[in-house]
């Protein structure tokens, strides 16, 4: 669109509202770094390289970039914000210290949970904070009540009503399981996001030769769950873009990043995202600055790095004519690195207002009330007793053949394992010994009260329990533990925090993070939040835990749309076959 404010400082006849002087800038574009000064007018870039005369007024704030280089504000192609367990207000916060100036999340936690008022209060949220909030619309948010219950479904009318939304971008996670079935409501929900331009990102885990044909076929644009490389090159070979994911549990940059260092693939495909992580991840590690030095570590160039966290996702988003890249008529969205090679983050110039100086947020943003609809969401049908989380079988039993989750310490992808339990008084005993353990899901959304059972392999505990209220992609209580009494107490305090992350012991609680906000997000601040949180993780590894990020390992044990199984309030899931299936194989 065009912008006479912007033009006339392009050519010098009215001053810019900033300038960026003297820095090297990392044209994304054309893979060149060079000297050059930025002017910024109307929250836009004017022009790049020597400067005119006349853009440089009394009221022009200027910033010497000198011995520092200039990188277009970073972009997260797929991230679900809600993971890091902040609001969105407190991710802006710890965020825009590592570049990140846009994000495009689909909301879908919140959706679950809190509906087409939660998705709506959020974006409202956002649209006075300095990190852009792009909307992926959810394309699969059906009740399932065979396999699970949420708190709230959208539906094919309320999905079109958000596509139209400014901020929308497209589909989110088109499923391939209703694509293989030639599922009509699919098909209408594809056909509505390309009349209007609309992108419709990928959700395909595991999926090769003719079955990722017939997906890909169907005009899905990316893909973000590849874990190795032969899936990787597979997925873009058939034309998707490959977003290449790490996680705080799910760790694919070092295995995926093989397709450019070692098959040497054209890498303008290619993106680096999040997906889920944690507030202690962005803490300790930060966000897309960690992925790009990881990349680089990993043998890529800094540019081909940076292009992946600007550019590529930009035009995998269809946003690149107006972020992405340092070019007249962008959004004035400018990473100032000291470092190149280590990606290190001095200044954040976003929407052309200097957000970030010396590492540090400049200014206080200003936290946000939340109605109803995201308050007291915790809704447990009673409390739950010991007896409600074990599996009884015949009195007479002795031994129990049964299914088991294998969690997987480094990804979401779980195996179905099989393991010979004891049985007393009729009910089957977990073996600590060899790491397996009760697990159960409890409906917290005031529908029915389920409690779905099973057992799990992984997590290496030696005592006690550990609950959450996150559980994708229904957000009820997961609970696993060595004994159901400490797993009850673990729910139902998590009932009374109105949501939250626990660790029960002997009975009593060890420490606990309390997400009263849909359940999912805490309402303190992330720095501190992070320090609760690693104190918790450091107390389960104490206790055995072998997971590099327990918590967020157990909110993905729920998912039913990644293989092999997943766990809901009704019960053990076979993803394959999408079916709920008996925990007990059989019994001796």
């Amino acid at each position: 669109m065009m912008n006479n404010k912007v033009i006339d400082v392009a050519l010098g006849r009215a001053p810019a509202d900033m300038v960026i002087e003297n820095g090297m800038l990392v044209n994304v574009i054309t893979g060149e770094i060079y000297e050059a000064d930025i002017a910024i007018a109307d929250k836009k870039i004017a022009a790049t390289g020597k400067l005119e005369s006349g853009m440089i007024g009394p009221n022009t704030v200027r910033i010497d970039a000198k011995g520092k280089y200039l990188a277009p504000g970073f972009i997260d192609a797929h991230i679900h914000f809600e993971s890091s367990m902040l609001t969105y207000t407190e991710f802006n916060r710890m965020v825009l210290p590592h570049g990140t100036t846009v994000i495009a999340s689909d909301l879908m936690e919140i959706a679950i949970v809190s509906g087409m008022e939660g998705i709506k209060e959020t974006i409202k949220e956002s649209k006075n904070l300095p990190v852009k909030l792009l909307y992926p619309v959810p394309s699969f948010m059906g009740e399932e009540g065979d396999l699970q219950t949420i708190g709230a479904a959208l539906y094919p009318e309320m999905i079109e009503e958000l596509l139209k939304l400014p901020q929308t971008v497209g589909l989110a996670e088109v499923l391939y399981p209703p694509i293989l079935a030639k599922n009509p409501l699919s098909a209408r929900i594809l056909e509505m996001a390309a009349k209007m331009g609309k992108t419709a990102e990928g959700h395909a885990p595991a999926l090769y030769g003719a079955p990722l044909n017939a997906y890909a076929s169907a005009g899905i644009r990316s893909d973000h769950e590849s874990t190795n490389p032969a899936e990787a090159i597979e997925k873009l070979r058939r034309g998707l873009r490959v977003l290449i994911r790490e996680g705080s549990a799910a760790a694919d940059l070092e295995a995926c990043i093989e397709i450019i260092t070692k098959n040497h693939v054209d890498p303008r495909h290619c993106s680096l995202v999040s997906d889920d992580i944690d507030m202690l991840h962005i803490y300790e590690k930060g966000h897309l600055d960690h992925k790009v030095r990881m990349a680089v570590k990993a043998g890529l160039s800094p540019i081909t790095a940076l292009q992946m966290v600007t550019i590529n996702p930009a035009q995998s988003l269809k946003i690149d004519d107006k972020y992405g890249c340092i070019a007249p008529g962008r959004c004035a969205d400018i990473v100032v690195l000291s470092d190149l090679n280590n990606c290190i983050v001095d200044k954040v110039i976003a929407s052309g207002q200097l957000v970030v100086d010396n590492h540090e947020l400049i200014g206080s943003l200003k936290a946000t009330k939340y109605s109803a609809a995201l308050l007291n969401t915790v809704k447990l049908a009673k409390p739950v007793i010991a007896e409600d989380l074990i599996i009884k079988v015949d009195t007479c039993a002795k031994e129990a053949v049964v299914r088991v989750i294998g969690a997987n310490p480094k990804s979401l992808l779980t195996d179905n394992q099989e393991a010979r339990l004891r049985v007393e008084n009729g009910y089957i005993k977990s073996n600590i010994e060899n790491d397996i353990l009760s697990i159960a899901c409890v409906e917290r959304h005031g529908k029915n009260g389920n409690i779905g059972k099973s057992f799990i392999h992984g997590f290496g505990i030696k005592s006690g329990a550990i609950a959450t209220s996150v559980g994708h992609d229904h957000h009820n209580i997961t609970v696993i533990g060595s004994n159901s009494e400490d797993m009850a107490l673990a729910v139902n305090r998590i009932g009374e925090l109105n949501g939250g992350i626990i660790i029960v012991e002997n009975k009593k609680v060890v420490c606990e993070l309390a997400l009263p906000i849909c359940g999912l997000l805490s309402n303190q601040s992330g720095i501190k939040g992070a320090k609760i949180l690693d104190q918790m993780q450091k107390a389960l590894k104490a206790r055995g835990c072998t997971m590099q990020s327990p918590f967020m390992t157990l909110a993905f044990i729920t998912l039913i749309f990644i293989p092999m199984y997943g766990i809901t309030d009704r019960g053990l899931v076979d993803v394959l076959n999408f079916k709920v299936i008996d925990p007990v194989i059989s019994i001796i």
